[in-house]
């Protein structure tokens, strides 16, 4: 098992193959998480996610870790980064 073991069920059955035919947008992704994920589990996610960017990888090896931990986005699809779009994540999780 990863280190990060929120994120890596956030990623697997949130943001698993069929994503976006389950949601319009990664975003509305993030708040189906929101809605049905207890606050504990909520900042367990936030706190290993600043974990993770914290370690100031690069954006190949963020990436690969990403898809390690069982994502199917692909950040670059919307013209992002991994860095940027797992900082929204952070920034949703905390409002």
């Amino acid at each position: 098992m990863s280190g990060f073991p929120a994120l890596q069920n956030f990623l697997s059955a949130y943001f698993h193959q069929d994503w976006a035919v389950e949601h319009d947008s990664p975003q509305a992704v993030v708040d189906y998480y929101l809605e049905g994920e207890s606050e504990r589990q909520v900042a367990q996610l936030r706190d290993e996610i600043a974990r993770l960017l914290a370690q100031d990888l690069d954006e190949d090896t963020l990436a690969s870790l990403v898809q390690e931990l069982g994502s199917e986005y692909d950040a670059s699809q919307d013209g992002g980064t991994y860095r940027d779009w797992l900082r929204d994540i952070e920034e949703r999780l905390a409002a």
